[in-house]
């Protein structure tokens, strides 16, 4: 008897499909997480561009620009207190309430830009309440986020999120500002409130997975928060291939920050139009696309701190760049190098945090890691907006030559200390 033919199973398309994707994105909890969080930080976004440029030809002052940054950074200079809490409770239940919070705040200052009621000190108020929201729900999110995936994965999930932001911020900053230019400013605030409620949507679908706080949750009381905070910045301390690159990454927002914060007043006080705005700002995020998909897969090697400092110079001269042709087309590339620059470091140290540091530490360092970033800029923003109101955009290049200058010294060093610490630990 013949044998009958053997019959060849054909691969079904879905499963085709999924096996292009990069592995963090074939697993459903990841990918739920993803597009929740992902189109709230799109939502924001969205705001922050439409408030920005309102407060700028409301006020034509940088240093009342700077301000919205100032105020949503003031709640940040506490973020290690988010962190204690994101080791403690359900990050979950976490993420979801300040979702909500979110949502009625956003819904309040898109009513009162329909009506025409809305003031500065509004989009001040609601500044604050996001910096709140972003205390508690960032570190709880990139702690989520590096555990719906296995260890070998948290790199490159963690790249994802950031390519998927700076994607956001391309889209939102070059399309959104052409449909706020037709359509008013007043669409940024209600798609942002649309947002939230998708992000609240996406996390009550992750009811199968609870991520668990640590095994001391049951004694969790408000008076441990200052003491486990202390131990956290003493745990960081002692791991200086994390605290150094993380310092540095810190002074480079400080000066490179006014930059990126203050856009919209620097456009406005240059004549330039809100689609002038989206377009810079778009080219910022793809260069921060760019940076964030190189540090996805490339590590920051055996000696961190050098590569952070090589990248301080480089940041350095984009916003000499910068400084001195502030618009314009070429303006675009330095702009473009700055955020590639920044973004890179920022996925480095949320992925050397989840692979160096114990697990009862991660929250509170990915929040130290937050923190760095968010106060750098605040101050940033402070000194940039003064400076640029009383001298004009070449105040920016004397911040530029501290942090090359600083950048430089530190490659000379070949360490950030004078102490004979060698950094061996490896990614």
């Amino acid at each position: 008897m013949a044998d009958r033919p053997k019959i060849q199973s054909k691969k079904h398309p879905r499963k085709k499909f999924n096996s292009l994707l990069p592995a963090p994105m074939r697993r459903s909890q990841f990918r739920r997480l993803w597009i929740g969080m992902a189109s709230s930080y799109a939502g924001d976004r969205f705001q922050q561009l439409a408030q920005a440029w309102l407060v700028a030809i409301i006020t034509r002052s940088a240093l009342a620009v700077g301000w919205i940054g100032i105020l949503g950074s003031i709640p940040l200079v506490m973020m290690p207190l988010g962190g204690v809490i994101t080791d403690h409770v359900d990050r979950r239940c976490l993420l979801i309430s300040w979702q909500v919070v979110g949502a009625i705040a956003t819904v309040i200052i898109a009513l009162l830009v329909w009506f025409d009621q809305i003031a500065v000190w509004h989009i001040y108020v609601w500044s604050v309440i996001n910096g709140l929201i972003a205390l508690f729900s960032r570190p709880a999110y990139k702690v989520f986020l590096t555990e719906v995936v296995p260890p070998e994965e948290v790199r490159p999930a963690v790249s994802i999120n950031a390519i998927t932001e700076t994607s956001a911020m391309i889209a939102v900053n070059a399309l959104g500002s052409f449909f706020l230019d037709f359509l008013g400013l007043v669409l940024a605030f209600i798609l942002n409130a649309l947002t939230y409620f998708s992000a609240v949507g996406c996390l009550w679908g992750l009811k199968k997975y609870s991520s668990e706080p640590n095994q001391h949750s049951n004694r969790f009381k408000l008076k441990q928060i200052f003491t486990d905070m202390k131990k956290g910045f003493h745990y960081l301390s002692q791991k200086p291939a994390l605290l150094h690159p993380l310092l540095l990454t810190f002074v480079t927002v400080l000066f490179g920050g006014p930059i990126i914060g203050l856009l919209a007043a620097i456009v406005e006080k240059s004549g330039g139009t809100i689609v002038d705005l989206g377009l810079l700002s778009a080219a910022g995020s793809l260069g921060a696309l760019g940076g964030a998909a190189f540090a996805g897969y490339q590590s920051a090697g055996k000696h961190p701190t050098r590569n952070y400092a090589i990248l301080g110079i480089v940041s350095a001269l984009a916003i000499t760049a910068f400084a001195l042709l502030p618009t314009g087309y070429i303006s675009m590339i330095p702009f473009a190098i700055l955020g590639a620059a920044t973004f890179s470091q920022a996925v480095w140290n949320t992925s050397r945090v989840a692979a160096q540091a114990e697990p009862a530490f991660q929250g509170r360092l990915q929040a130290l890691t937050s923190m760095a970033f968010n106060l750098g800029f605040s101050l940033s923003m402070f000194w940039g907006g003064a400076a640029i109101d009383k001298f004009g955009m070449i105040a920016l290049v004397f911040g530029a030559a501290l942090l090359g200058l600083l950048s430089f010294f530190v490659i000379l060093r070949k360490e950030f200390t004078p102490f004979k610490n060698k950094e061996l630990i490896n990614e």
